[in-house]
This record gives C-alpha cells, sequence and structure tokens, in this order.
C-alpha cells in the first residue's frame, strides 16, 4: 500500500512537473484567426475571431472595430471581457462579416503590435493568419430550377413599327459611316481630326506633387496621425496602381506584397515598402500613435521608394532638318547632264 502512495505521488509531481515546463516555455504573445465556417452562400454570415493570448501585463494594440478584411464586410461584432488564466490573459475580438458574390476569398492576416518590455519604444509584429473561405451560389445542387419542355414556336405577325425603325437605323448606320469617313480622310491629311491632349503625366511627379503637398500640411502638429496616414498610405498606393499596374488601391497590404514581390526584385525597397504600408494600417485600423522616429522614416522610405522605381522618361530626339531631295545617283547624272549641254553650247 505504501508503495502505491508513493508511486502515486511520484507521478503527480512528474506530472505537476511538466505542466510547470510548458508553461514557462510558452512565447509572450500567440494570435490565433478563428472562422466557425469555410465554406457559405451568397448572404450567409461567418463568424470570424481573433484570439490573443498574452503574458499578462504586456503591451499591445488591440484591433479596432473597423479592420480591413479584404473583400469581406462586417456586420457586427464584439469584444468580451478578457479573461485570466496561469498569469496569462486571452481576448477576443468577434467580428460577424459577410460577402455577396461567389468565388474563392481569403480573410488578410492582420497585424497585432506588441512591446517586448514596458521600457520599450519599439514595437514588433505577430500576425493573425489568413483563412481561406469559399462562396457557393444559392442555384446550385438540388436547389438548381428544373429544366422545362420546350414551347411549340409562335407565329409573330409583321411589324410595320419594328421594320420602320430598321430603315431609319440603316440610314443612320450610313450617315455615320459616311461622317466616319470623312474624318478618318481629314485625318489622314491633318495628322489628327481634334487638336491631341497632352501626354499623361508620369506616376512619380504625381506622387511627389502630393506628397509634398502633405508633408507641408499641419495634419501631424494637430495630432490627426490617422488622416496623415490615411492621406500617406493612399498616395503610395496610387503611385504603385500606376507604376506597377496592379490594383493597389483596392487590395490589402497582403496582396500588394505578393503582387510586388513579382515586380520587384530590390529586398530593402520591398521592406520599405512593407513597413509603411504596415505602420499605415496600424495607425487608421488600430489606433496606434507613432513616433517621431516611426513617422520620420516612414516619410523618408517613401520617397526613397519612389526615387528609386520611377520610369526613367527619355525624350525623344528630334529629327534632323536636314533633308535629301531625290536618289543621290540621279543627282548626279543630271551634273553630267548640265556640263555636256554647256559644252555643246561653247561649241
Amino acid at each position: 500500500m505504501n508503495n502505491r502512495i508513493k508511486l502515486f505521488l511520484l507521478y503527480s509531481f512528474a506530472a505537476g512537473a511538466l505542466y510547470l515546463t510548458a508553461q514557462t516555455q510558452k512565447p509572450l504573445i500567440e494570435v490565433r484567426s478563428v472562422v466557425d465556417t469555410s465554406v457559405i452562400t451568397i448572404g450567409d454570415r461567418i463568424n470570424y475571431s481573433i484570439i490573443i493570448d498574452r503574458k499578462k501585463g504586456l503591451r499591445i494594440e488591440k484591433p479596432g472595430a473597423g479592420i480591413n478584411l479584404g473583400g469581406f464586410e462586417i456586420k457586427d461584432y464584439n469584444f468580451p471581457e478578457p479573461e485570466e488564466k496561469n498569469g496569462r490573459i486571452i481576448e477576443r475580438f468577434n467580428y460577424n462579416i459577410s460577402v455577396y458574390d461567389t468565388g474563392k476569398y481569403t480573410i488578410p492576416p492582420f497585424p497585432v503590435a506588441y512591446f517586448p518590455s514596458d521600457t520599450s519604444q519599439k514595437y514588433k509584429i505577430i500576425m493573425a493568419p489568413a483563412i481561406d473561405i469559399t462562396v457557393k451560389s444559392v442555384l446550385s445542387g438540388e436547389d438548381a430550377p428544373k429544366l422545362k419542355d420546350v414551347k411549340e414556336p409562335l407565329e409573330i405577325p409583321f411589324d410595320y413599327w419594328f421594320w420602320t425603325w430598321i430603315i431609319l437605323g440603316s440610314i443612320v448606320l450610313i450617315g455615320g459611316a459616311y461622317f466616319a469617313y470623312k474624318l478618318y480622310k481629314k485625318k489622314k491629311e491633318q495628322g489628327y481630326i481634334f487638336t491631341p491632349p497632352p501626354p499623361p503625366r508620369p506616376a512619380h511627379e504625381i506622387a511627389f506633387d502630393a506628397l509634398n503637398k502633405l508633408f507641408a500640411s499641419n495634419l501631424l502638429e494637430k495630432g490627426r496621425y490617422k488622416a496623415f496616414f490615411s492621406a500617406l498610405s493612399q498616395i503610395f498606393r496610387a503611385y504603385l496602381e500606376n507604376r506597377y499596374f496592379i490594383y493597389a488601391l483596392e487590395e490589402t497590404t497582403f496582396e500588394i506584397m505578393r503582387d510586388m514581390k513579382k515586380k520587384l526584385e530590390d529586398r530593402d525597397l520591398l521592406s520599405d515598402l512593407n513597413n509603411v504600408l504596415s505602420l499605415s494600417d496600424l495607425v487608421k485600423f488600430a489606433k496606434y500613435v507613432p513616433s517621431e522616429d516611426e513617422i520620420s522614416h516612414a516619410k523618408s522610405a517613401t520617397m526613397d521608394f519612389i526615387i528609386h522605381t520611377k520610369e526613367d522618361i527619355v525624350e525623344k530626339e528630334e529629327a534632323s532638318e536636314t533633308a535629301v531631295i531625290g536618289n543621290p545617283d540621279d543627282v548626279e547624272i543630271m551634273e553630267k547632264t548640265q556640263e555636256n549641254e554647256k559644252l555643246k553650247t561653247e561649241e
């Protein structure tokens, strides 16, 4: 009996030691993203949650009510009270979302900023993983409409109004074709029909003008960080769209980085791009207040990226005004003929 008690106590002690070891080996913060279903039909709602499991006292920037979830629309949200367990804080941020088109969608990864220590002024980023969602049509499977038998052909009476409009339309079409021919002939003679529009401005010039106006504004002095970084992100995304022809204004930061890795090989520039867009997302959606160093770095990184990636505009050389008239051989023959005629006249 004593041996059994000793053995039980020994196993209990070992189990407790393993549990304490597992608790001490837990990271400072863990972030998970979960949904209640990954396959829905149009209009159905998904319960999407971001779960943050962190060490007690660890500073974080919490997700807000208006986070960017790609093509999904937030219908409702609720943030329950945090739970404390074994020296850790567990928080849930629940969102009720929906989408109104079929296909495959991705809830993008969401960045959560945290500060490793109370004295640290620099944050680190941990991502809530992306989740793939499939949206099916409601008219599929057993609910698809049944095919009906073909009806008997109907006799269509002669429609005078229909043929009247056909004749009038033909006259308009012929007149339009004649007018188009006249315009074509005029273009062939003059080179253009109307005054040609000026060439579009390069993407980097538009971006530089917008950045100069933004940097000269007093948004930062008034503490309007969200407005400043929203404008900075918009200018940066518009430049990427006009320069690299990607849908940067409609994409998330995750989707932009995915597309830009195919367009640009410079890792330093890609890192600057990711840092600026991620910081802008934190300020816009997580109410993060950036430091002066972060603001200065975001400004310089944006300008450097555009400077190093702008298109080289090569001005076309003007054509030489000197023109050669006729064939050189013909000119030589003409000169010899003139000399012979001059000799005959002198004789």
